[in-house]
């Protein structure tokens, strides 16, 4: 196949952007080849610089939900473009928003607005520590919770054959403990060994990130309850999972209520967006109710609140989660007979 105009715009961006590309996976490192130069996208195709048209089964990796330019969400984003960019201040859209994500997430009592999955998950570790006075955190191999928490991260990382990363200072790699996932017992251990020490459990409820690895039996119950009984803070990063495998997340799928949830990509529609809430009395540490700071010039952005908003109103409708799960299922059929 050629794509003689991506290459060339390729080995321009190397020029000026490290490894040619804004995020690592980008690179097509773990495939070969060179990577796509897409210019623009429609429903579920991607056209690249060259012209040729694809099937995108990736949906920019889940915030194309509804596919790509829907017209509610065009029209949406044209109308809000009209009253500015970016504030710096507070906006009704981002009441509207919260509200209407607590609909879909019991769980959630308060909410914080960031950038991205990367800043909802770092965030809320962050409180979580604030909250318990206690340093340590339990992650599962193969989990990606963003570039803050790398250590056996999976995904990504592990496609550019960086396994952790460069960076990272050796005492920080001490306070993440690995366990492994539908392995209660792993998790029983590190919370005996470092009793009093471990200030909150982050997993993804659905692993997306080596392989789709769904929790087994009572494993997600097990482990509530474990942090419940060691004073814990439950944290379900559901940046993959929220609204995707449910409209109210793998928490509401499989019936666990989290201490603490991180929501990206799906509820900002295609812009850059992010959310971490919780429980009041732990949200209440995040400034300026408490002693937790955390800030961002673009958080809330109003464009990304009036997105995020007509994207979840466009959820709930009849037709679309029986329309992926039909197309889900189709993708599977032809996959096995293939």
């Amino acid at each position: 196949m050629k794509n003689e105009i991506s290459k060339k715009l390729f080995e321009e961006a190397k020029q000026h952007i490290p490894g040619g590309v804004n995020s690592p996976v980008r690179a097509y490192k773990s495939v070969g080849g060179t990577p796509l130069f897409i210019v623009r996208a429609k429903e579920a195709s991607v056209f690249d610089a060259d012209g040729r048209q694809y099937i995108d089964y990736i949906g920019s990796w889940g915030p194309a939900i509804l596919g790509h330019a829907p017209p509610e969400i065009l029209n949406t984003l044209h109308q809000a473009m009209k009253n500015g960019l970016s504030f710096g201040a507070p906006t009704p859209k981002e009441i509207e928003l919260a509200r209407k994500g607590k609909e879909f997430f019991p769980s959630i009592y308060l909410v914080r607005f960031v950038n991205s999955g990367t800043e909802a998950t770092m965030s809320a570790i962050r409180v979580a520590r604030g909250f318990t006075g206690k340093s340590k955190v339990i992650k599962f191999d193969g989990c990606y919770h963003g570039h803050y928490l790398l250590v056996t991260a999976g995904s990504g990382a592990q496609t550019c054959g960086i396994p952790d990363s460069q960076g990272v200072p050796a005492a920080f790699t001490q306070h993440p403990l690995i366990a492994k996932f539908n392995d209660l017992d792993s998790v029983r251990l590190l919370l005996e060994a470092h009793a009093g020490d471990v200030a909150c459990l982050i997993v993804e409820p659905v692993i997306g990130n080596m392989g789709c690895i769904p929790p087994q039996g009572s494993f997600l119950k097990g482990l509530r309850e474990l942090c419940d009984r060691h004073k814990v803070v439950l944290i379900f990063d559901e940046v993959m999972t929220g609204f995707r495998v449910s409209i109210g997340g793998a928490q509401r799928l499989y019936n666990i209520k989290p201490d603490m949830t991180c929501l990206g990509k799906i509820i900002g529609g295609g812009l850059p967006v992010g959310a971490y809430g919780g429980r009041r009395e732990i949200m209440e540490c995040v400034a300026p109710s408490g002693p937790v700071y955390q800030a961002g010039t673009l958080s809330g952005n109003p464009l990304a609140m009036a997105v995020g908003l007509k994207t979840l109103e466009l959820l709930p409708k009849e037709t679309v989660y029986s329309a992926l799960e039909q197309k889900g299922q189709a993708l599977e059929t032809g996959l096995k007979e293939s």
